[in-house]
């Protein structure tokens, strides 16, 4: 007897705008066909999916009760409340169309004149938990592995609400047929399975994700929940791989390893014990600094050792330079991927000892020293040293189309802002007391005289790999200068009749250095945070000179961490 359905092939897209798809492969035979849906169309149209097909009708169950099947499919189920169908427009029952997409998770009956044809759908895997109406047959196909096809007594042997129940195939002849328990499901075919009262059962390895239906990370997400149940009474071997990036992939896995929860880099594949009647939940994450260019997509296969398989899409973006219409320039490669402000901490740990013996040699501090540091980075990766910028929001504007309809013309956007004079040109970025306030974020631990627009260039770059630098210079005559004392007249800087400037205070010049490391700068850098380092968040060591407060220079070094706040690439616009 001829097979109903052979799945050929699922098929990795290489081209990295649609790696996260598969396509499914079918041969249909002439008459009826009962086919299972993993994927979501990349086009859902039925009449696209089913186009240069000789497809006389498609139907598809929607259950709204307990349903009886009809054994002989030949029979047309025009009346049958529950069948949505789809005819070809040439047809004369092209009218009775109700069917306008076709979905993943779903099952469908194709009927093909001038057979047998192939059937392929691309599009984007689906993980769900099923939804099973008890007491009653349901029309729907399992994740089952092609390389691994189970009989159905292994399939839902661990299920009281499977387990012996009736499930008819659809057979060449067109006839719905009782199967046994020893024979082999086959992948991509839907069956009517018998469901005796209430049921969530996937198959021996259930298996749903936390949020959504695939490991959609976005731009921010850093972790996804996966949950795992072993149905069956015996431990089984579970295995994940990235099926597009094999070991390379930049996905990791969450262990307890010396006393902590660490991150390690997914092997191809990663195989791990699942008891008996045992539930997990496991934590995948994305580490955004692994992969090239600004986007990443791809198939993690996951699987047990008895015929179980699913297919989850793997999405994943970097946050680039938000431009929201600006006029920035020509793109500027990967500068733009650390565009944006950074605020975070130094940690003095060394300071030199200027009247010991040895005046350059760094001795370590009983304690760290905390300073607060604020970074902008342009499109175009430079940095500029901040004292304190002020989050704002300007409204969007909107203009007329060809139609005479109001449509957006620029989207309102957050904007930062060093420039006190500017303010009053926005509105604020949050509410305070029912009124809309701006959004400040501040430091006294780095001053500088910035003119009008209050930030000090950087040399050097910005990112892994790089050092970036600055000096800091204030004049006897600033504000913040140490040495300056109003009333003391010794220090305030005016002559012996108080009305001329004299310079009594001492220049103070601050070099700082961040060098920019591979690996986070501390030790006891939490988990989750290593995932995010090179991408939201960066580090390395730092260092600092003063001169003018001692006769010899004060030299210190430790630690910096920044973390990206808000991806804007321009100040004061």
């Amino acid at each position: 007897m001829k097979t109903l359905l052979r799945f050929l092939l699922l098929t990795l897209l290489v081209a990295s705008a649609s790696a996260q798809t598969v396509t499914q492969t079918f041969q249909l035979r002439n008459g009826w066909n009962s086919i299972w849906l993993e994927v979501e169309p990349t086009n859902a149209e039925i009449a696209q999916v089913f186009a240069n097909l000789p497809v006389s009708s498609v139907w598809t169950y929607l259950p709204g009760g307990t349903v009886e099947f009809i054994q002989d499919q030949s029979e047309e189920l025009f009346n049958q409340p529950g069948w949505l169908p789809y005819f070809p427009a040439s047809r004369p029952e092209g009218f009775l169309t109700k069917l306008y997409t076709v979905n993943a998770l779903r099952a469908y009956l194709v009927k093909i004149t001038n057979g047998p044809r192939t059937l392929t759908i691309t599009g984007r895997p689906v993980v769900r938990a099923p939804k099973w109406v008890g007491d009653s047959f349901n029309l729907r196909g399992f994740p089952v592995n092609p390389a691994q096809l189970p009989t159905f007594a292994t399939f839902f042997g661990p299920s009281a609400a499977h387990s012996g129940q009736r499930i008819y195939q659809l057979r060449d002849s067109g006839q719905w047929t009782l199967v046994n328990a020893t024979d082999t499901m086959k992948h991509g075919e839907a069956y009517w399975s018998f469901c005796n009262g209430a049921s969530t059962y996937q198959g021996p390895l259930g298996f749903t994700l936390e949020p959504g239906d695939g490991l959609d990370y976005g731009t921010l997400l850093n972790e996804i929940i996966q949950h795992y149940k072993n149905e069956s009474g015996s431990a089984r071997e579970i295995c994940l791989q990235d099926l597009r990036a094999g070991a390379s992939t930049p996905l990791s896995y969450q262990a307890f390893v010396s006393n902590r929860l660490n991150w390690i880099n997914l092997p191809a594949p990663y195989c791990f014990t699942l008891d008996g009647n045992e539930t997990l939940d496991g934590f995948l994450a994305m580490r955004r600094k692994d992969f090239a260019g600004t986007n990443y997509g791809s198939v993690l296969e996951v699987k047990d050792d008895i015929g179980t398989r699913y297919l989850v899409a793997v999405t994943a973006g970097k946050l680039t330079a938000a431009r929201r219409g600006l006029d920035l320039g020509a793109p500027t490669g990967g500068a733009e991927l650390t565009a944006g402000l950074w605020v975070g901490t130094v940690t003095v740990m060394n300071v030199n000892e200027v009247n010991s013996s040895q005046p350059a040699r760094l001795t370590p501090t009983r304690s760290g020293f905390d300073l607060r540091m604020l970074v902008h980075v342009d499109g175009g990766g430079k940095p500029f040293l901040l004292k304190k910028v002020i989050q704002m929001w300007q409204n969007g504007t909107t203009t007329n189309d060809a139609a005479g309809r109001t449509v957006t013309d620029k989207p309102g956007r957050y904007v930062l802002l060093t420039d006190d004079s500017l303010l009053p040109q926005y509105s604020g970025a949050s509410m305070r007391d029912g009124v809309s306030v701006g959004r400040r974020i501040s430091t006294v631990d780095y001053d500088f005289a910035g003119g009008s627009s209050n930030v000090l260039a950087m040399t050097g770059g910005f990112g892994i790999g790089n050092t970036a630098r600055a000096t800091l210079v204030l004049e006897p005559d600033a504000p913040t200068n140490r040495f300056k004392h109003k009333y003391h007249p010794d220090h305030d800087n005016l002559d012996a009749t108080f009305t001329n400037f004299k310079a009594e205070a001492y220049r103070i010049t601050r070099q700082v250095e961040l060098q920019f490391t591979a690996q986070p700068p501390s030790a006891l850098e939490s988990a989750s945070a290593a995932i995010e380092y090179g991408y939201s968040v960066l580090g390395g060591v730092y260092r600092e000179t003063v001169s003018g407060l001692h006769r010899s220079n004060i030299v210190t070094s430790g630690t910096f961490r920044l973390t990206r706040v808000n991806n804007s690439p321009v100040l004061n616009q």
